[in-house]
């Protein structure tokens, strides 16, 4: 009796040796994954920029002359974290230069300042197209589906590829004063999804940093629409009285943006790094919102700095 008792106790004891051995191996198995990682980006932020890639991003990232010291350097950390974490693809003939690789990284990263960040963690590839492609686009009319091919200048895959189009990318750089930046816009929408959802919100640090954001979109968003219709009809009036004068006024947000809210965060944040004093005379409510989020003031460095300073 004694025997069977001590059994019994011996196969307790290992049932409870085993149950913590799974316990601690299922906790290993999370945490030392996410250990490496962690070292990793540490590891690759640490590495500098070559002076060829950094001659690169001074002449091709616009604001980055005005940005203070300490910007810069997490720019250039998180460019390098970029560079060595992403793989870019030519497409159609493509052939990736480090030109390319350090102007899409650096308009990237720019979105992620003096943010707590992974630097994209679900993007692993970015396809690179010579200039505008045609790929298939899928539309819901009701209960209705209908698919059909559309010229794009980018796109951005949920928790997949970012596509960009070398040549928009250029012409954007080139025309600053337009407010496009094909690069910017898609990287907006994988921020935009970070929190699961591709909804015009972007993750927010705590519930108190984004209190405002969607009454404050939700306006603006509806400002555009409501632009839009005014500028179909009067265009229709001028055409109905046989007149072909009309001219519609510029506007400091792509009307694009009156797509979807997720459309408009994206050409918001357009037009907040690339037109930064426009964007505040026109729309200030708005790009003090986004000022909160991106944590800077692009229109605020482009009067109180000067890169010959």
């Amino acid at each position: 009796m004694g025997y069977t008792d001590g059994a019994r106790n011996r196969d307790r004891e290992a049932g409870l040796i085993t149950f913590f051995a799974v316990i601690v191996f299922a906790v290993l198995i999370w945490v030392v994954p996410l250990a490496w990682q962690r070292m990793r980006r540490r590891y690759l932020r640490s590495r500098p920029l070559s002076p060829q890639q950094e001659a690169i991003l001074r002449s091709r990232l616009a604001l980055y002359p005005y940005l203070p010291e300490a910007r810069q350097q997490e720019l250039q950390q998180n460019i390098s974290l970029f560079l060595r974490d992403k793989e870019f693809v030519g497409c159609n003939g493509l052939e990736i230069t480090e030109d390319m690789c350090v102007v899409i990284a650096a308009h990237a990263c720019l979105l992620l300042l003096e943010r707590d960040n992974n630097c994209y963690p679900d993007l692993r590839t970015i396809l690179v197209y010579p200039d505008a492609y045609v790929a298939e686009e899928t539309r819901h009319h009701g209960h209705v589906r209908s698919t059909h091919l559309s010229a794009r200048a980018g796109e951005a895959h949920y928790r997949g590829p970012v596509v960009l189009s070398w040549d928009d990318l250029q012409q954007g750089l080139a025309n600053p004063q337009q407010g496009h930046n094909v690069a910017i816009h898609e990287f907006a929408h994988k921020l935009d999804e970070e929190d699961g959802y591709v909804d015009g919100r972007p993750p927010f640090e705590s519930p108190e940093e984004g209190k405002n954001w969607a009454p404050v979109m939700r306006e603006a968003f509806a400002e555009l629409r409501q632009r839009i219709h005014s500028v179909h009809t009067e265009a229709e009036i001028e055409r109905e009285a046989g007149r072909d004068t009309f001219t519609e006024k510029a506007s400091v947000l792509d009307t694009y943006g009156a797509q979807s809210p997720a459309e408009f965060f994206a050409v918001a944040t357009e037009a907040f790094f690339i037109i930064p004093t426009s964007m505040e005379a026109a729309h200030p409510t708005l790009y003090r919102e986004m000022q909160k989020f991106y944590r800077t003031d692009p229109a605020a460095l482009l009067r109180g700095n000067h890169p010959d300073d």
